[in-house]
């Protein structure tokens, strides 16, 4: 069975990760492209030729022959296109963040709900979450690690997503239009702790500063349901970087996704420099397939292909995809907190209204 995808939205995302990805899953086959900026929609098309090219995202969800879309619009859009999607009753998965405020990533929540409740012989549209780090094979293995206690009882994460300043559209340099580091870069890592610590986030302080554009930088206090500690920070006006710490009662575990090839884990007592050197150089020399994987995959991660083919095969077996529009929510709901910690200067409780 072939699923048909329409691509709303083919913007750099789309065009390096996306297409490239769906090209080379088993069962899927992009048969319609939506942009309104022409040049854009040329370039995508030579990534599939095959596929009708319209302006508007919703002359794509009114094709009969499209099962499923991949969102890959401004944020400020992700809210309005993902919502009519279900209603159309069209499998979507959405690239992060699943809206820019609270309110409509409720709305999206609940007409996934209504949707998944209709009796009407078919199967309910899915509703996959584009959080694909946490189908990276590293931060899969770190979760088995951390459940299966390889650094004891969890004690605090502390966490770091940045990039090198670069030239952005204006959009992603205003945060009404859905632009600044909370819904651009801290989104995935608030979803990957709660991922990797199989908890939620219960309370958030927080610091934003814009420092080249709007809200570019913050500094997260979150508090987690296990009673964990975890403090995050986040700029797109710093240095390349995007690393995990977890630390636990019989040692520590890092996840850096662009200096290591692999999850490292320290026991808790402090090791000669020597003895350590020489167990990183092995880590990384046992790391080499997955290094092979990496430099094959687009963007140089392999989540985003791993995330797609999850989408495409839940799509074909009719089974549940993860994430989902749930943990979109939440993801919304801490952002939302951090954003009234600001301009309270407290402590606030999450809030994603889901029982």
């Amino acid at each position: 069975m072939t699923i048909r995808i329409g691509i709303l939205g083919c913007g750099a995302i789309a065009r390096v990760a996306h297409l490239p990805s769906l090209a080379r899953t088993p069962g899927a086959r992009v048969v319609a492209l939506a942009d309104p900026e022409p040049s854009s929609l040329a370039e995508a098309r030579h990534l599939a030729p095959d596929a009708r090219a319209v302006a508007d995202y919703g002359a794509v969800l009114d094709m009969p022959d499209v099962d499923a879309v991949v969102i890959a619009l401004p944020p400020a859009l992700h809210a309005e296109a993902a919502i009519a999607t279900i209603e159309r009753g069209r499998h979507l998965y959405i690239e992060k963040p699943l809206a820019t405020n609270l309110v409509d990533a409720r709305r999206v929540v609940a007409a996934s709900s209504d949707a998944a409740r209709v009796g009407s012989g078919r199967m309910a549209p899915i509703a996959m979450m584009g959080f694909n780090y946490r189908c990276n094979r590293l931060v899969r293995q770190a979760r088995h690690a951390i459940a299966s206690n390889a650094i004891g009882r969890p004690v605090a994460v502390r966490t770091t997503f940045a990039t090198a300043t670069r030239d952005m559209p204006n959009w992603k340099r205003q945060r009404p239009a859905g632009g600044g580091v909370l819904l651009d870069l801290a989104v995935h890592h608030i979803d990957l702790v709660r991922f990797l610590m199989a908890a939620d986030v219960v309370t958030v302080s927080a610091e934003v500063r814009s420092m080249n554009s709007e809200q570019d930088t913050a500094l997260l206090q979150m508090a987690l349901s296990t009673g964990v500690m975890a403090q995050s920070l986040f700029s797109l006006s710093a240095v390349d970087e995007d690393r995990i710490d977890v630390y636990g009662s019989a040692g520590k575990l890092t996840i850096d996704r662009y200096r290591s090839l692999r999850v490292e884990t320290l026991p808790a007592a402090a090791q000669g420099a020597l003895g350590l050197t020489a167990a990183r150089v092995a880590g990384e020399l046992r790391a080499l397939p997955y290094a092979l994987e990496r430099m094959r995959a687009p963007l140089k991660d392999p989540s985003f292909s791993a995330a797609l083919h999850t989408f495409v095969h839940a799509v074909r077996d009719g089974t549940d995809a993860s994430p989902n529009v749930y943990d979109g929510l939440h993801a919304a709901a801490v952002v939302d907190a951090a954003e009234r910690s600001t301009r309270t200067g407290r402590v606030v409780t999450v809030d994603d209204g889901h029982v």
